[in-house]
């Protein structure tokens, strides 16, 4: 009996380990649900996103870090001008310059110690009207697990079926 819960275990765990992805492109972010965009920072402090609209303008904290610089990315070939401080980090453009509607990476930061996420986040279209962005961690809500209440391993819990 003790093999099949190793069995079940390895199982498992292969799965898991299958299933997990490392989000490395902004084109591999999810479509936001509710119309939005989302931003993910990854080990190496690339921030990466996906968004419905051209961007002209961004804002956002480092959550656990600070910035010793920002640069490079859609912002930067888009000509707006980026600026970090602290745990802050913006762009804008004088001149009108903005960031086509896609999915990319933002801007590559030079951190100082552990980020754990991006808040605050602002972000303006060409008109200068807010877009709605979240922070993608990368994990996912979803329980899997029985949903059919009259089954003797209904998981009251889960959100997705799992069969």
């Amino acid at each position: 009996m003790k093999w099949y819960k190793h069995i079940v275990f390895f199982l498992v765990m292969t799965v898991a380990a299958w299933s997990a992805t490392d989000i490395t492109d902004g084109c591999d972010l999810p479509e936001n649900p509710l119309g939005g965009g989302y931003l993910h920072l990854t080990s190496d402090g690339a921030v990466l996103y996906k968004s419905p609209e051209a961007i002209a303008g961004w804002q956002f904290n480092i959550e656990g870090a600070t910035a010793n610089s920002a640069s490079g990315g859609d912002t930067q070939a888009a000509g707006l001008i980026i600026n970090a401080s602290g745990d802050m980090v913006l762009a804008f453009s004088l001149s009108g310059g903005s960031i086509p509607a896609g999915c990319g990476t933002l801007v590559e930061l030079d951190l100082n110690g552990e980020a754990t996420g991006l808040i605050n986040l602002v972000f303006s279209d060409t008109n200068a009207q807010a877009i709605y962005f979240e922070y993608y961690d990368g994990s996912s809500d979803d329980v899997a697990g029985c949903m059919d209440m009259n089954a003797c391993n209904y998981n009251a819990e889960a959100t997705e079926d799992d069969g």
